[in-house]
């Protein structure tokens, strides 16, 4: 080993570089981005605004310094936009990265809507492409990489859809005392979406209003603006018209649609229903409770044209449709 002043010095920078490349090799290949949240808001047919919450770990002991990159947003079915990643500096214990309301023009409205649609259901895969970017570490740099990460984000399962309340709408209220003014709240955990809806039809006295509890597993938050859906049994039979703002959040949160229901429909599911809990006796109560009666499918979208063929892929199992039995005192 050569002890010279020159040969000590020339040692150190080979080492130093060493570490540098082992480093930057770290965060390119070993790294790992785990995403919190992905919020699309603001949807319009060319674009929508992107929030996302991430931790990149398992970046080293060492620190770097890593630029702003824009990277490639890949789904399933390809590339549907790109979102620009702040500048940071990476942290032994892990590093956030948060992203603000940041406009996404849409690329390819069948790569974006495929994602989305995979996202309601199983989960999609999210690949990170392109993303150019340099790096710094031990007085070294900066040097230009290209940054690519693939993330396997959970889906929503359905989402899961619990019947919490419904009440009949007196017939004879004006529409202004039927429409309720958006509120956000939060009862016990539960997140209680602002909800702008509208009677389909009164006649008859069948208007009703429901809150329902969702459950969403995902990392995936979508405002769809005003949606109709219909409430339809196993065998397709419509129980049920409804519109109302959907507005997805992670967890648990409520929505409140209103509509009309086929009444006679319903007076034929709840024959069905007693008649089942008859046979089975008292199992009855525990066996109907691990089946849906009934299921919440998708219709249509106000917003974009791409939201209104995504809303169509919601076919969501409807829990404790009784309470609505109830409400028709059809029970």
């Amino acid at each position: 080993m050569d002890f010279s002043f020159l040969g000590l010095v020339t040692s150190h920078a080979f080492e130093m570089d060493f570490a540098f490349r082992s480093l930057a090799d770290t965060i390119v290949r070993n790294s790992q981005l785990s995403i919190s949240l992905l919020r699309i808001s603001n949807v319009t047919e060319d674009s929508f605004h992107v929030s996302l919450e991430a931790l990149i770990s398992r970046t080293g002991p060492a620190s770097a310094s890593i630029t702003a990159m824009t990277v490639d947003l890949c789904g399933p079915s390809g590339h549907f936009g790109n979102v620009t990643l702040p500048a940071l500096t990476t942290q032994r214990n892990g590093t956030e990265v948060v992203v603000t309301n940041q406009l996404v023009d849409i690329i390819d409205h069948g790569a974006l809507k495929a994602f989305i649609q995979a996202l309601i259901h199983d989960g999609a895969l999210l690949s990170l492409r392109n993303g150019k970017t340099s790096i710094a570490a031990f007085g070294i740099g900066p040097r230009h990489i290209v940054y690519e990460k693939e993330i396997l984000l959970p889906g929503m399962k359905g989402p899961a859809v619990d019947m919490r309340a419904a009440s009949l709408i007196p017939s004879a209220l004006p529409p202004s005392a039927v429409a309720e003014s958006p509120s956000t709240a939060s009862l016990g955990g539960v997140m209680r979406s602002p909800t702008t809806t509208s009677i389909l039809s009164t006649s008859g006295g069948n208007a009703v209003s429901i809150v329902f509890q969702v459950t969403n597993p995902s990392p995936l938050e979508i405002s769809f603006g005003t949606c109709s859906f219909d409430i339809l049994d196993y065998q397709d039979r419509p129980l049920a018209e409804l519109k109302g703002r959907l507005d997805i959040r992670r967890g648990q949160f409520e929505i409140t649609f209103r509509g009309t229901v086929n009444k006679s429909a319903m007076m034929s599911l709840a024959r069905e229903f007693n008649l089942d809990k008859s046979h089975r006796g008292r199992a009855a109560k525990s066996i109907s409770s691990q089946l849906p009666q009934a299921r919440l499918v998708g219709k249509r979208c106000a917003g974009a044209g791409w939201c209104d063929e995504t809303i169509k892929s919601l076919d969501m199992p409807l829990w404790n449709i009784e309470k609505l039995f109830h409400a028709l005192d059809i029970d």
